[in-house]
């Protein structure tokens, strides 16, 4: 959970900061640690708002911040189809009074919270936005908020695990969701089986760098591939033998005909490619699992994949910190918070490798 601190810099060494008339206010995490890109775009802020005018920015920053970090998004991944999703949170929020917040005060919390993306887009720390202008300038105030059902309409939150044969069943829907294109939807399963059966966001499955692709090692069950996650660092991963196999089909037969037909730039990197040569986007990999949710009668994003992997990761091999180092995580902590007490309440009976085996046979038929 964020703690707002409000903060002086008269004594700071920057003569910019120290020019600042008044304190201004600052987010750290429960370790301390600061959260860079908010406090940076306050203090960008401060230097024209009064004292009062910059708590109030500041507390809408922070409802912001704490749905980001109860969803586990970081700021690069935001984009226009997962805001929508913080909008409907807004307007399903309902007080301890059990009174559903104002149109003023959700208007305030998300214009607040999209100048703030803004920012971010200017100053490149999230290229995903697409919107220039708030959705209560967009829409109307009233519009916008009346199609998410404000005041009171009952929202189903979103789905942040899943059991196994839900997963695999999702991943089984979602390729049938595809199309009618049989390439399309093995590329979409391959993308949505990186993120259930290693772990990575959908941002790392869908710019997988093809020359990143790994060799097979035969004499294990997995084989260790590089990826380059959030905020450029690098880690490593395990690819089950199996998937592997699949993705070096789909790398040497489908996309190999797709460059051949499409003569795409020779800066196409991306392993996962559309009809036309060029890499998908997240925005359209979020509505397709829309699509698929739908179906199903779910409301899931991808990350879901992601936490159904670490999740179960935990409940067989209880090492807190080798799976942060999988799941890309600085601190341990995160991945605790995220995964273990999901973990206790999940049961399955075999091994880890049992599992990993049930999945890659379960997903052999996809």
């Amino acid at each position: 959970m964020a703690t707002m601190i409000r903060v002086s810099f008269r004594s700071a060494a920057d003569p910019g900061l120290a020019r600042l008339k008044h304190p201004v206010p600052q987010f750290f995490s429960e370790k301390a640690w600061p959260y860079v890109t908010e406090n940076l775009y306050l203090r960008s802020k401060c230097k024209s708002l009064s004292a009062k005018s910059i708590m109030t920015v500041a507390e809408h920053l922070k409802e912001f911040l704490q749905w980001r970090e109860l969803n586990d998004i970081a700021i690069e991944d935001i984009t226009d189809t997962n805001f929508e999703y913080f909008i409907e949170a807004q307007c399903a929020h309902i007080s301890k009074r059990g009174m559903p917040l104002s149109w003023n005060t959700v208007n305030s919390r998300v214009a607040g919270s999209h100048r703030f993306l803004i920012w971010c887009k200017e100053n490149n720390f999230n290229s995903r936005i697409e919107a220039e202008i708030t959705p209560s300038l967009k829409y109307g105030r009233r519009g916008e908020y009346r199609i998410k059902g404000h005041p009171a309409r009952e929202l189903k939150g979103l789905t942040r695990f899943l059991l196994i044969d839900d997963a695999l069943e999702f991943i089984r829907v979602l390729g049938a969701t595809s199309g009618a294109n049989e390439h399309c939807s093995q590329r979409n399963i391959l993308v949505a089986k990186l993120m259930l059966q290693c772990g990575l966001r959908v941002s790392e499955a869908i710019n997988f760098p093809a020359f990143d692709l790994p060799e097979i090692v035969s004499s294990g069950h997995s084989t260790p591939a590089r990826i380059v996650g959030k905020g450029e660092k690098p880690r490593v991963i395990l690819i089950p033998n199996r998937l592997l196999s699949d993705l070096w089909t789909y790398a040497d037969i489908i996309r190999a005909r797709i460059l051949e037909k499409c003569e795409p730039s020779s800066s196409v990197r991306e392993l996962f490619l559309s009809e036309y040569g060029r890499p998908i986007t997240i925005n359209w990999m979020e509505k397709l699992f829309a699509r698929t949710a739908a179906v199903m009668g779910l409301h899931v994003v991808p990350h879901a994949l992601r936490h159904t992997y670490g999740t179960y990761h935990y409940f067989h091999n209880k090492d807190i910190v080798f799976l942060a180092k999988l799941m890309g995580h600085e601190s341990a902590s995160t991945t605790e918070r995220f995964y273990v007490h999901v973990a206790k309440l999940i049961s399955y009976t075999g091994s880890y490798e049992e599992l990993q085996l049930e999945v890659d046979n379960m997903c052999a038929g996809m």
